[in-house]
């Protein structure tokens, strides 16, 4: 287990908003009905820390240099492998997206977070890309809005609304597209409903299985029965073919405008870092990118398992896609037996899984004691758009991972 980082380390410390009792339950309660964030309480508490952690610039400078380097790596990657069924196949990508994945044209469309972690060896880590259903539009809008003044020398980074709404200037009528089963999915289309409205762009809000056109190969998508120029998908794209009118988006898919395309399951897999440095023979900028910030990802072998027992502290099992920390197992955090218990799931449909070298984060003094800490930062259309922290008691972000407003410290 790390020790507390010293100021040194990262620079990075918390602030307390310092509102009173009154004040604090009138932040929340506009919070969940001007912004939309509903499950400001959950499982028996806050999920919204009453203090600000502060970056300094410097650090704040390298995260905005990690992401864009980041995405535009990626997006190099992903066009070289794209149109390779083996490699998307090894990704773990169903077989029914593969013909899509290839068709859709190049569009600019993304709305991505990387959690950056930072670590006791001086990295930022990330150790997966959220780029189909990044979450957190909701605080980010809302927090900077409600607190004000960030304090002395500090400023926001909340430009997300602004780099949204920009990436659909072309479009008249936008769907938002979700799990509608979900009313935490519902929660981030309503606040990102809300900001396209304001800019003008009038807005439909459905399941993917709304999509259909009207005559065959002309007219405009529809969205239980509204024209659409572009959508925003918040639906993880491997559910995909399991919708009901998938021949519909096998016909219509590749011609709409979608932010975010099913292509991006080539960032999202979490089996693609064993991939992309396979691809990265040869370049040395790309190598480089990868050391600083990924860890070895390596396919889930079942010959494997005994040398995996018996190094189980320095391990995580993944399986290719989840969400919010689904199916992931940390070796540090689990029992002998549940270890044990894990590896003989994934060793029962071992394409599915991977293994990726565990990284130490570093803990940081809140409030209510040490929490592990990462910086979300939101990327759209390749550039930074802005912070969606939290922190977690144990170094491992799932849906009990607490939300954080980050403000910036000026130099």
């Amino acid at each position: 287990m790390s020790t507390l980082a010293p100021p040194s380390a990262w620079g990075l410390r918390t602030r307390p908003w310092g509102l009173a009792p009154a004040a604090h339950r009138e932040l929340l309660r506009a919070l969940r009905f001007d912004y939309h964030k509903w499950d400001t309480f959950s499982a028996g508490g806050f999920t919204i820390l009453p203090e600000s952690m502060v970056v300094p610039e410097s650090l704040h400078h390298r995260v905005v240099t990690a992401v864009e380097a980041l995405s535009a790596g990626l997006s190099r990657f992903e066009a070289r492998v794209r149109h390779e069924p083996e490699a998307l196949e090894r990704l773990g990508i169903p077989k029914a997206l593969h013909p899509l994945i290839a068709a859709e044209p190049e569009r600019p469309h993304q709305c991505a977070r990387y959690d950056l972690f930072p670590c006791d060896d001086g990295r930022l880590m990330v150790s997966e890309f959220n780029e189909d259903v990044p979450g957190g539009f909701n605080e980010t809008e809302g927090l900077p809005a409600l607190l004000g003044d960030p304090g002395p020398g500090c400023r926001w980074e909340a430009g997300l609304r602004q780099h949204f709404v920009r990436a659909f200037e072309e479009a008249d009528g936008v769907g938002l597209l979700y799990a509608t089963a979900f009313s935490e999915d519902l929660q981030h289309m309503l606040i990102l409903e809300a900001w396209l409205q304001a800019a003008g762009h009038p807005t439909v809000r459905g399941s993917p299985a709304h999509l259909r056109r009207r005559w065959l190969g002309a007219g405009k998508a529809r969205v239980l029965g509204t024209p659409v120029d572009a959508v925003f998908r918040f639906y993880p794209g491997e559910w995909m073919p399991r919708l009901p009118n998938f021949a519909i988006w096998q016909r219509v898919g590749p011609d709409l405008p979608m932010m975010n395309p099913l292509r991006h399951l080539v960032r999202q897999s979490k089996k693609m870092f064993d991939l992309w440095w396979e691809d990265s023979a040869g370049d040395a900028e790309t190598r480089a990118l990868l050391e600083a910030h990924a860890p070895r990802t390596h396919p889930f072998r079942p010959d494997q398992v005994d040398r995996l027992r018996a190094e189980r502290s320095e391990w995580v099992l993944k399986r290719a896609f989840g969400r919010m920390g689904d199916a992931v197992v940390m070796g540090t955090l689990v029992t002998a037996a549940e270890w044990d218990a894990a590896l003989a799931e994934a060793a029962r449909d071992p394409a599915s899984w991977c293994v990726q070298a565990c990284f130490r984060v570093l803990p940081l003094e809140f409030e209510a004691g040490p929490l592990y800490p990462t910086l979300g930062a939101f990327v759209v259309n390749g550039r930074f758009a802005g912070y969606y922290s939290r922190a977690a008691a144990r170094p491992f972000l799932t849906h009990e991972a607490l939300h954080v407003a980050t403000v910036v410290q000026l130099s």
